[in-house]
């Protein structure tokens, strides 16, 4: 069912807990993006924010990156999203705060028992657009500028490599070994 969409996906999030696990792994067996994210754990401690810090503001990850996509939805940064069924489970969500005054998303259970139904396409939507994917760039040293080159200069010059002579730089390749064996202990 992926497979007309390869070429349009960069990543894809799945949820590394329960069914979710095996899932990320067989997308990973046929060579997908995959990035596999347990929500359940606490979130990454940033002191330098204060009383923004995520750990001080959510249980777990779930929660953080609820209000992210809560957050982008306020900011029109979400455009498009026509379908009925997820703006329905979105809008079911409920949150409760713990005794430290932390957000935490309702449980599934909690949810079957009011009778609202898995809200799958709600989280599909939350993993998605949770977090920005990292991008790693290569470089490779080639590319990489060299100050002599650019000067009209040769790239290697033995000023640029002092010769620093050591007690074995005057054996023969191969005879240092041969010194070693004869000579035990030295060093």
């Amino acid at each position: 069912m992926l497979n007309e969409f390869r070429t349009r996906l960069s990543l894809v999030r799945v949820d590394a807990v329960g069914i979710g696990h095996n899932f990320g792994l067989h997308l990973r067996d046929c060579r997908f993006p995959v990035e596999l994210i347990n929500v359940g754990m606490t979130c990454e401690s940033k002191p330098q924010m204060k009383e923004n810090d995520p750990t001080r503001r959510f249980v777990n990850l779930k929660a953080c990156f609820y209000q992210t996509l809560a957050d982008a939805f306020e900011r029109d940064l979400v455009e498009g999203l026509v379908d009925e069924e997820t703006i329905g489970q979105l809008s079911g969500l409920l949150y409760e705060l713990d005794s430290q005054g932390r957000m935490k998303i309702e449980s599934k259970e909690k949810a079957r028992a009011r009778g609202v139904p898995s809200p799958d396409r709600a989280e599909a939507l939350m993993l998605a657009l949770c977090k920005p994917p990292q991008r790693y760039e290569y470089r490779s040293i080639n590319d990489l500028p060299r100050p002599r080159q650019e000067a009209g200069e040769p790239p290697y010059h033995p000023e640029d490599y002092p010769s620093r002579r050591g007690r074995f730089d005057g054996f023969a390749p191969g005879s240092l070994a041969r010194y070693f064996r004869q000579n035990r202990g030295t060093w």
